[in-house]
Order: C-alpha cells, then structure tokens, then sequence
C-alpha cells in the first residue's frame, strides 16, 4: 500500500506534488505544539490543534485539508471520484483559501493569549500549518488558473492546430498575377506664350 502510495504520488505533476505535499505538511503540523509555556500556578503545559481555545478550529483545518489531499488520491488509488473533473480545481481553491483563513484566525487567538500571559509563546505548529495552507492555497490558485486558461484555448481550437506541421495540407492557393501595367499616357505638349 506505502508502495502504491509513493508510485502514485510520483506520478503526479510537479505543481500537484508540491500542492498536495504542502497540504500533507500542513495537516501533520496540525498535531505539532501550537502553543506552550508557563501557565499562572507555574504549571508548564504544551497544546496542539486539537486542545486549547482553537481546537475547533484545528479540527475544521484537519477536516478540511483532508479532504483536499483525498479529492487528489481517492482516484489514484482505486477509491471514488470525490469531486468532477469539472469543479474539481475551484473546489480545492475553495478549501484551501478557507484553511489559509482558519489558520490566521487561529493564529490571531493564539497571539491574544499570548499578550495575556507572559510566558506563553506561540509555537512551531502554527506556523506550519500557516505556511502549509497558504502554498496550498497558492498552488491551488495556479491549477484554476491554468484550467481556465486550457478552456479558452479549447473554445477557440481550430482542429488542424492540433495535428503536426508535416501533416498539415496548406490550402491556399497560387497568388494571382499581378495587373499589367497601365497604358502609357500621351506626351504632354508644352507651350510658351510670350
């Protein structure tokens, strides 16, 4: 199964690679510390996504970016197709730019508690998942765009674009000739009146 996954994963483009790379780092950072430090009492305690004030939080960027990481490997590997072909790149925009928002929200909650007691300080996972969600999210942005760009290009497709140039049969035809030249004018006589 590990080896399917990795042959399937290496089957990918390099865009799709590095997107759904970044969603996996993402998604594992979700179980790294996001907050740690010294609590009121001197009680030293350490919080992922999945604890504190933002645990609700952590668990929709799970949820969420495993969803996104399944609409790309379900298919590869024998399951369902999650999402059609058709939506299926503004789909993942969608879910991206919404971990990238949750991350920040959750980031912003964290500094509150930060500025509240002194030796609490945010930690590596946060910042992860932060950076995870907005390559996702940029990457994402790419695929729609070059989707976009491959529809315009079918909507405008002529049929003899796609076959090689050796193939091709020039239609046009031999240019005319070109018009005799007009007829010669007769000399003009000049006179001096004086």
């Amino acid at each position: 199964m590990v080896r399917h996954m990795k042959r399937a994963f290496a089957s990918l483009d390099l865009e799709e690679r590095i997107l759904n790379g970044a969603a996996l780092f993402a998604l594992l950072s979700v179980f790294f510390p996001w907050l740690s430090g010294e609590w009121p009492g001197g009680e030293l305690d350490s919080y992922s996504g999945f604890s504190f004030y933002t645990s609700f939080i952590g668990w929709i960027i799970f949820l969420l970016l495993l969803t996104l990481i399944s609409v790309t490997f379900s298919p590869m590997l024998g399951g369902p197709v999650l999402i059609r072909r058709k939506h299926k790149e503004i789909t993942r925009l969608c879910i991206a730019a919404q971990t990238t928002i949750l991350s920040i929200a959750a980031l912003s909650v964290l500094m509150k508690v930060t500025y509240e007691f002194a030796h609490v300080e945010i930690r590596f996972g946060m910042y992860f998942v932060l950076i995870g969600s907005i390559v996702t999210t940029i990457y994402c942005f790419l695929k729609w765009q070059e989707e976009l760009q491959n529809a315009q290009q079918d909507t405008f497709h002529h049929p003899e674009d796609s076959a090689p140039l050796s193939e091709r049969t020039e239609t046009m035809l031999e240019p005319p000739p070109p018009p005799p030249p007009p007829p010669p004018h007769a000399p003009e006589e000049h006179h001096f009146r004086g």
